[in-house]
């Protein structure tokens, strides 16, 4: 297979070909390789490539629904023995000691692990502009950046590399890149996806794995694979009635009652094409027989947003302490970006009242939007307040950071983000607008809690009306 041919399917396209032996998984991998080289100079999304991966791949059908397909995963712990450095120099030597639970469901699933993608430096920044591996480039327009955390697997996904990676959300970490770089980025429920074995709910509950992808029909069926508790965690959602993949193909939803929001919670101007795709989303839903109103759960985004800085340094600090300690060295904040090092600090200050007074407001948010919610079939907001930047906007090492300074650097791409995180409710960014330059704006879609199957049935819904797979970048496979 020529690496052009890639992006003409899915990944459940891909399997196809191998179950009927029209392909291999070791002629995906080579294309996937040769797509890498070519394209990776322009994108840097991209940052290792498993050899011995490669020599594994074999020349029948693997197991499970994607029958041994070659994909990415974020540089996280995610497979044993694998390099881990968090897209920081500090972390060079790390390696993953054990397999994440999810991840040996989706190699159980028939995926094989081929490489590591860029991720901003401890998933702080939402941009993915590293110390260790440079800036990560948009495959729409390279001048401009991906968002992050999981901005390198963003880039391979839209660039036709693979037809889906792993990444990790824990403000916007999906949603953001998935909206700069046109694709399906689904968060799921907090819990849907356990994060054993290393937690019971990672960044306290805040942050979650899962995948970003091309189609939706990708999404439910990765998320068939990966989701499901194991003894130990700590939030066990029941599971849906019937599989992800299955409730898509049942008749669409009918008549949802639907919320719109274009006000800004942070406070934080909105681009004049991310307001009018996103009221072009609602118009659409009308079309599709749905009922919208202009909406918006009301709560202090100030006290949520002191919170939100006390939840993520009073995790950081101790996480890299923890990481130093596993690594043998001291930190050296040489090697960490003043991004990372603000946090850090910050954290090593906070005290143990001032986590529970967070952990308290993030409670009473929770209430007040789940009671929102249940007035409310589907939530309907921009995904980020602005279309992809300049690369270098937000450079996250900048000098003179401090705690208020990063946050304020997440606000064009938090706003709608990161309070999802904190509610644990499932929210998926769809590819469904565009700016005048060409560029893609995502559209965010948000559920009660455990209501995944009502978003990607929704989805599947808006996939078909809209036809996202027309759209292709510049900097893309069938170029090649």
């Amino acid at each position: 297979m020529r690496p052009a041919e890639l992006a003409a399917y899915d990944g459940l396209g891909l399997a196809a070909l191998i179950e009927r032996r029209e392909t291999t998984p070791r002629e995906l991998g080579t294309a996937m390789i040769a797509a890498v080289l070519s394209l990776n100079p322009k994108l840097d999304a991209v940052v290792d490539i498993y050899e011995d991966a490669f020599e594994r791949l074999g020349d029948r059908p693997g197991p499970g629904p994607y029958r041994g397909l070659p994909t990415l995963t974020k540089d996280f712990p995610i497979e044993a023995g694998r390099p881990a450095q968090f897209g920081s120099v500090f972390a060079r030597e790390f390696r993953s000691p054990h397999d994440c639970v999810y991840w040996k469901r989706l190699r159980a699933g028939g995926l094989v692990n081929l490489g590591r993608t860029a991720s901003s430096e401890f998933g702080i920044a939402a941009a993915t502009e590293t110390s260790l591996y440079g800036s990560t480039r948009n495959p729409w327009d390279p001048s401009r950046g991906v968002a992050g955390s999981s901005g390198g697997s963003a880039a391979a996904v839209a660039a036709g590399i693979v037809p889906f990676a792993q990444g990790g959300d824990g403000g916007g970490s999906i949603r953001n890149p998935a909206s700069f770089c046109g694709l399906v980025g689904l968060k799921p429920s907090r819990g849907r996806v356990s994060g054993a074995p290393d937690s019971n709910a990672p960044l306290l509950g805040l942050a979650t794995s899962f995948m970003l992808t091309r189609s939706v029909r990708d999404c439910a069926t990765l998320l068939d694979l990966a989701s499901g508790a194991v003894p130990g965690d700590g939030y066990e959602i029941a599971p849906p009635a019937q599989s992800y993949a299955k409730a898509i193909e049942t008749p669409p939803p009918k008549a949802l009652r639907t919320a719109l929001c274009v006000q800004s919670w942070s406070g934080y101007p909105l681009e004049p094409e991310v307001v009018r795709a996103t009221k072009e989303a609602g118009i659409r839903l009308e079309g599709l027989g749905h009922h919208v109103e202009e909406a918006s759960p009301q709560f202090d985004y100030a006290a949520f947003l002191k919170a939100q800085k006390v939840i993520w340094a009073a995790t950081t600090t101790p996480s890299l302490d923890e990481l130093a300690l596993a690594l043998g060295k001291p930190i050296d904040e040489r090697e960490l970006q003043a991004t990372t090092l603000a946090v850090y600090r910050h954290g090593q200050i906070l005290s143990a009242a001032s986590l529970v007074t967070a952990l308290a407001v993030y409670d009473q948010v929770t209430r007040t939007v789940g009671e929102f919610l249940a007035k409310y079939d589907i939530l309907v907001t921009p995904t980020a307040a602005i279309t992809p930047e300049p690369v270098g906007t937000y450079n996250p090492d900048r000098p003179g950071r401090d705690v208020d300074s990063v946050f304020e650097d997440l606000a064009p791409k938090e706003t709608f983000t990161a309070l999802f995180n904190g509610t644990g409710s499932p929210a998926i960014s769809l590819p469904l607008g565009w700016t005048a330059a060409g560029l893609p704006v995502g559209v965010q879609f948000v559920a009660g809690f455990g209501r995944e199957d009502l978003l990607l049935r929704l989805a599947r819904q808006l996939e078909q009306d809209c036809r996202w797979d027309r759209h292709r970048p510049a900097s893309h496979v069938t170029a090649i």
